[in-house]
């Protein structure tokens, strides 16, 4: 890799940055090409090729969360890197680049919404590009409680601020939703730090369960996790003496498998929407200057 006073040149295949590292700066293309791509199962998955003008890594100035994607030199191309201290001083200097980041998202969200409008005739896909976080989560609850017969159900997400699972959805008996738990506290809790589901069919002889201000008999316990990262639970539960099933274990499992994709997706689109609002609003300020 070369240093120049405009960017830095890589060479053909060479990394610009590696899904899951740190990241705190953009990129914009000066020359040549870049290759965005995802790891899977089968390998990786291309994402885009970007060209001359193109940016890329945005989200990273806006939420810090770890690379979504790998990114690769196609061919020899020099690439721009920003970190956040620059940014608005770059935009004082260029104006055009909030528009470029604008355009950026935009597509995003563009292309999001096209996938929608695309699959919303199915349902398991719609669940998929839901992208309000409590809507996707209402939804998860009505798809898991066609499939598996219960009285009370509920969904709870991680907050990453505080570190506490609290219920974004709920269904069945009235219960309190301002409640919250520290991971590794209840139940629920405890399903959220191991990643291991949970049946209980007899909770007054299990130490962890707290009610929760509902009277509960029995319930099942699923993670929504991504990769290794435990950032929610699945509870169905009866009040009555109604037991569950490890089949229905299985199947709240399968549900909460693609769950988790659809929580992520809406939190990846709140982030990115809440990121365009930023930078638009800036891009105003220095407009009205």
């Amino acid at each position: 890799m070369k240093d120049d006073e405009l960017g830095k040149v890589y060479s053909d295949g060479e990394i610009i940055f590696k899904e899951g590292e740190a990241a705190d700066r953009m990129y914009v293309v000066q020359s040549g090409k870049v290759k965005i791509t995802k790891k899977t199962a089968s390998g990786d998955l291309p994402i885009a090729t970007l060209e001359s003008g193109e940016i890329f890594g945005e989200m990273a100035l806006f939420d810090r969360l770890p690379r979504s994607a790998n990114a690769n030199a196609l061919g020899d191309a020099r690439v721009l890197s920003i970190d956040k201290k620059k940014l608005f001083s770059t935009i004082s200097k260029d104006p055009t680049l909030v528009f470029k980041i604008l355009e950026s998202m935009s597509q995003r969200i563009r292309r999001l919404n096209e996938e929608f409008m695309q699959l919303k005739k199915d349902k398991l896909d719609v669940l998929h590009l839901y992208l309000d976080v409590d809507e996707t989560c209402n939804f998860i609850l009505e798809e898991a409680k066609n499939i598996i017969p219960a009285e009370n159900g509920s969904v709870m997400l991680l907050d990453d601020k505080d570190k506490t699972l609290s219920i974004k959805a709920a269904f069945g008996s009235e219960s309190d939703h301002k409640i919250r738990l520290q991971i590794g506290e209840g139940v629920a809790g405890d399903v959220l730090s191991t990643g291991k589901a949970e049946l209980i069919n007899n909770v007054s002889l299990d130490t962890r369960f707290k009610p929760m201000g509902i009277h509960i008999t029995s319930m099942l316990c699923v993670p929504l996790k991504v990769k290794k990262y435990n950032f929610g639970v699945i509870n169905m539960s009866n009040s009555s003496d109604k037991f569950f099933t490890i089949d229905e274990l299985k199947l709240l499992h399968s549900v909460a498998i693609h769950a988790s994709i659809a929580i992520e997706n809406a939190k990846i689109f709140s982030k990115l929407k809440n990121a365009t609002d930023e930078v638009l609003m800036h891009a105003t300020m220095l407009d009205m200057g």
